[in-house]
C-alpha cells in the first residue's frame, strides 16, 4: 500500500513541474512611435531657433556695414578687429544679449568715427565759433571715448553715450555754420540773378539761365530739408552762373550798341550827303530801287515780354529752423 502511495505522489510532482516549466514567456515591451504632433513640435522649435539666429546675424551685419561705410577699416582698424574677433567667437551660438552687445560696439565705432570726421571739418573751416558751446561739449565727449579705446578698461554705458553726444554736438556746429553761410550765399545769388535779369539774360541765354534758376530752386529745397551744406553748393553754382551770364550778355549788348551807334553815324553821314546832292541835283521822277521815305519795307516784328523769361524766385526764404542746443545765446 505504501508503495502505491509513493508512486502516485511521484507522478503528481512530475506533472506539477512540467506545468510550471511550460508557463508562457512575458511579452517584450516596445517603445511607442512618436506621434505626428510630437514631430511637428520638434520641427517648429528648430525653425524658430534658426529664424532667431538669422535675425541676430542680420542685425549684426547691418551694424558692421554702417561702421565700414563710416570708414572703420581705414580710420579705426584695431577697434574694428577687436569687435570682429568677439563676434567670431560667438557667431555659431549667438543669443539675443550677445547680438545686442556686438551691435552696440559696432554702433559705438560708427559714432566715434563720424564724430572725429565732423570735428576735423569744423577745425579745418574754423566753424567752432558758430556754436562754441556745442563744440566744447563735443570735444569733451570725444576725449572720453578716445581715452576708453586707448585703455584696457571695459566699455560701459557712459562711453556709448559719450560717442553719441560727441557726434550730435559736432553735427549741430556744422548745421548752424552751413545754414548761416548758405543764407549769405543765397543773398549773393539773388543779387546775381537780378543783374542777369537786367540784361535780359533769360532771353539771350535761355538754357543756361534756366539751369541757374533750377540750381537756385534746388538750393531752397535743400535748405528747407535741413541740408544746408548741399544747399550752399547749389547757391554758389547759381550765383556763379548768373554772374557769368550778366558779364557775357552785357559785353555782347555793349558790342551791339557800339555797332548801332556806328551805323547811326554812317546813316547820318549818308543822309547829309544825300541832302547835299538833292539840293544840287534833285530827282524829279521815281527811280527803280529807290523807295519813298514813308514806305514800309519790313513787317513789324512782335516780341514777347522779356520779363516773362525771368525766373520767379522769392527774395528771401522762410527759415523755421531754430537750434535749441546752441549754447552761445543766438538763434537762427
Amino acid at each position: 500500500m505504501k508503495k502505491v502511495v509513493l508512486f502516485l505522489l511521484s507522478i503528481f510532482t512530475v506533472l506539477f513541474l512540467i506545468s510550471c516549466g511550460s508557463k508562457p514567456a512575458a511579452e517584450e515591451t516596445k517603445p511607442a512611435a512618436p506621434t505626428v504632433e510630437d514631430v511637428v513640435d520638434v520641427v517648429e522649435t528648430t525653425e524658430i531657433d534658426n529664424t532667431d539666429l538669422a535675425a541676430f546675424l542680420a542685425k549684426i551685419k547691418n551694424a558692421r556695414d554702417e561702421a565700414i561705410a563710416a570708414g572703420a577699416e581705414e580710420k579705426a582698424p584695431d577697434q574694428l578687429r577687436q569687435i570682429d574677433d568677439l563676434y567670431a567667437s560667438i557667431k555659431d551660438s549667438v543669443k539675443s544679449e550677445d547680438a545686442d552687445t556686438i551691435v552696440a560696439r559696432y554702433n559705438l565705432l560708427t559714432d566715434f568715427i563720424k564724430a572725429k570726421d565732423a570735428k576735423s571739418e569744423i577745425d579745418e573751416n574754423g566753424f567752432a565759433a558758430y556754436a562754441q558751446g556745442n563744440y566744447d561739449k563735443g570735444s569733451e565727449s570725444l576725449a572720453k571715448v578716445e581715452e576708453a579705446f586707448s585703455s584696457s578698461a571695459d566699455l560701459n554705458s557712459e562711453i556709448f553715450d559719450a560717442a553719441k553726444d560727441a557726434c550730435s554736438n559736432f553735427n549741430t556746429v556744422l548745421t548752424v555754420a552751413y545754414k548761416r553761410l548758405a543764407k549769405d550765399e543765397r543773398a549773393a545769388a539773388y543779387e546775381a540773378k537780378k543783374a542777369a535779369d537786367s540784361v535780359r539774360a533769360g532771353v539771350a541765354q535761355k538754357e543756361r539761365y534756366n539751369v541757374a534758376a533750377e540750381d537756385f530752386k534746388s538750393a531752397d529745397s535743400l535748405y528747407s530739408m535741413q541740408s544746408p551744406k548741399k544747399a550752399l553748393e547749389k547757391y554758389t553754382s547759381a550765383k556763379n552762373e548768373f554772374n557769368a551770364l550778366y558779364k557775357e550778355v552785357s559785353e555782347k549788348r555793349a558790342a551791339a550798341q557800339a555797332a548801332i551807334e556806328e551805323a547811326k553815324k554812317r546813316v547820318a553821314e549818308s543822309a547829309e550827303y544825300a541832302a547835299d546832292a538833292d539840293a544840287k541835283a534833285p530827282i524829279k521822277e521815281p527811280l527803280e530801287g529807290i523807295e519813298d521815305e514813308d514806305a514800309v519795307l519790313l513787317d513789324e516784328d512782335k516780341y514777347e515780354n522779356p520779363e516773362d523769361a525771368e525766373a520767379d524766385i522769392a527774395e528771401t526764404i522762410e527759415d523755421e529752423y531754430v537750434e535749441d542746443t546752441v549754447e552761445n545765446g543766438e538763434e537762427e
